[in-house]
Formats: C-alpha cells, sequence, structure tokens
C-alpha cells in the first residue's frame, strides 16, 4: 500500500510501489494513480498546518504530466506553498524510481479549504 515515508508540519513524502493493477502500459504506472498519490501528498501537508480537528477540502487542484510514469515506484513529496486560517495553498511533486533513478513525472498544485467543527 501507501508509505508514508517522511512527515512533518507542511511536509509529505509518500512512496507507493509498482503493482500490475496501477499500470496503464507494462511498467507505466497510470495517469489516475499518479494523480492520486500526488493529491494525498498536497491534502496531507496542508492538512498539517490546520486545526486536526476541522475538515479539510479539496476546492481545486491541477497536475501537469512531464514525462513518463516507468519504473518501480512513485515517490510524492508534499508541501505547504502558502497557509492560512481558512486556505491554504500546497503542491507534490511526483517523481518515478527506476533502476535507483529518480525522475520527475508530474507537478500538482492544489487549493485547499480548512473549515471548523460545527459546534
Amino acid at each position: 500500500g501507501l508509505e508514508v515515508v517522511a512527515a512533518s508540519p507542511g511536509a509529505v513524502t509518500l512512496a507507493l510501489d509498482h503493482r500490475a493493477e496501477f499500470e496503464f502500459a507494462p511498467g507505466y504506472f497510470e495517469g489516475v494513480i499518479t494523480s492520486a498519490v500526488g493529491q494525498i501528498a498536497a491534502s496531507y501537508s496542508g492538512s498539517s498546518t490546520s486545526n486536526l480537528d476541522w475538515t479539510h477540502l479539496v476546492m481545486q487542484q491541477s497536475i501537469r504530466f512531464v514525462s513518463p510514469a516507468f519504473g518501480e515506484r512513485l515517490v510524492a513529496v508534499g508541501k505547504v506553498v502558502k497557509t492560512g486560517r481558512a486556505v491554504s495553498f500546497t503542491s507534490a511533486e511526483i517523481f518515478v524510481e527506476h533502476r535507483g533513478k529518480r525522475n520527475l513525472c508530474a507537478l500538482l498544485d492544489m487549493t485547499m479549504r480548512h473549515i471548523p467543527p460545527k459546534a
């Protein structure tokens, strides 16, 4: 499953090993899998700087694929770009590891809304 490699306030690194059910074609991660790992890393990083009992919603996200995700493992490095009480901006760089080398395969930007609990 999804591995938490590192986590600190405002930064989360996740990894996912390749499996056949994650493939678009042999050896290539499907784009939706690449997007999901990036989304989770970006949203966890934003949630980590807000109140933990609040609800954290994704308002907007965009992803740009910059190279094929061919390899043994995806690694997403999420970070907070700017945090606020109600809205935060986060991002994730998604890498694919192949034969010991890490290559950037996608960039994700996200806007998050933080909502306090209802009384």
